[in-house]
């Protein structure tokens, strides 16, 4: 559920929140604070990733055979969190219209806008509110795959905390028959590759856009958010010329570098090479 895994989250921040102030816990006392059954696994997966992190920078060595040792009923999330376990294939086929209508009936589903690894976005209104919304829905096969269901929480959480003329809002999420998913603000235009395809940007347009998009980085950056895949597809120009920036499914809390690396798998290059900053 989203509340097991939002508390999961909450208390791997707490993990990190005492190394960082030079108070080392240990996994044990996080596992003592009231956690489920359910949420054991999961959460010990997470743990061991920090702790391995935030050890080897004082110099220490800790080993897998170390936490096997002191958790032998938790081997297959060791070996999760050292990403030895199965890999998922296959390639995520959007559900369609129909489908998704059946799910979400105070939603009108209007059309799939665009497909990704994290999943798939549909244009959808609300009747209620008689607006336009964005409809990210996570892969229906990965319902059930607790760490995926994180990285999307993540992601849902971290937009949330964000608002700003010139970042996508988020409006709600949760998830509903296996479904994880959250509304966004939709926006009426394109994507400034789409501009740049159509040889439609030019130097004073590439000019003016750049400042807003340097305001809403700088504002995420403030609230320890960074993007880690700024290009012109993650950039929407709105139909009166505002300029939105969407998908921090890539988005990385600062000070919490290896947490994000287990969601996205372990050496696993994170952003689009034509746009990264070369370090």
């Amino acid at each position: 559920p989203i509340a097991a895994l939002e508390r999961i989250d909450d208390l791997c921040a707490d993990f990190e929140r005492k190394w960082q102030s030079d108070e080392p816990p240990t996994i044990e006392w996080v596992l003592s604070e009231g956690v489920s059954p359910s949420e054991r696994d999961v959460l010990i997966a997470e743990l061991i990733v920090l702790d391995i992190d935030y050890r080897r920078r004082r110099g220490e060595t800790p080993t897998k055979k170390e936490y096997l040792d002191r958790f032998p009923e938790g081997s297959k999330a060791i070996n999760d969190a050292l990403n030895e376990g199965d890999k998922r294939t296959g390639v995520f086929e959007p559900p369609t219209v129909g489908r998704l209508a059946a799910i979400f009936p105070s939603l009108e589903i209007i059309e799939l806008i665009g497909t990704g690894g994290m999943g798939a976005v549909y244009k959808a209104r609300q009747s209620g509110l008689d607006r336009l919304v964005a409809l990210k829905i996570l892969p229906e096969e990965f319902g059930h795959d607790v760490k995926f269901a994180l990285r999307f929480t993540r992601e849902a959480r971290t937009l949330a905390k964000l608002s700003h003329p010139n970042i996508v809002s988020v409006y709600e999420f949760g998830n509903v028959e296996d479904t994880y998913y959250f509304l966004m603000e939709f926006v009426d235009g394109s994507t400034l590759r789409d501009v740049i395809k159509a040889g439609q940007l030019a130097s004073q347009h590439a000019l003016a856009i750049v400042p807003h998009l340097c305001d809403a980085l700088q504002y995420a950056h403030d609230k320890g958010v960074v993007h880690r895949d700024i290009k012109p597809e993650n950039i929407l120009i709105a139909v009166d010329g505002s300029v939105k920036i969407a998908d921090f499914g890539l988005s990385r809390i600062l000070g919490n570098e290896s947490h994000e690396e287990l969601l996205t798998g372990t050496h696993q290059v994170m952003g689009t090479p034509r746009y990264m900053a070369p370090e």
